[in-house]
């Protein structure tokens, strides 16, 4: 079984259904879930998985992306 990576990333709320988006044309690449907020967030962060052979592909579109998503410091 293929281990999955946690990555997280934080997004501003106007940002995010183009940060959904890009992940679904992306299909394959990641799974995501929005993690708990509250209506009045002015932000929206995601929990990534990603496998170790596709990490760097995602790690890539993320620095892409730096300018909508902020990769939060691991746990």
């Amino acid at each position: 079984m293929t281990h999955a990576h946690k990555i997280f990333i934080r997004t501003k709320k106007e940002d995010s259904a183009f940060v959904y988006h890009v992940f679904e044309a992306h299909e394959g690449l990641v799974s995501y879930s929005t993690l708990p907020h509250q209506a009045h967030d002015p932000f929206r962060d995601l929990e990534l998985l990603v496998t170790e052979e596709l990490r760097s592909d995602l790690e890539a579109l993320l620095e892409d992306m730096r300018e909508y998503v902020t990769v939060l410091p691991s746990s």
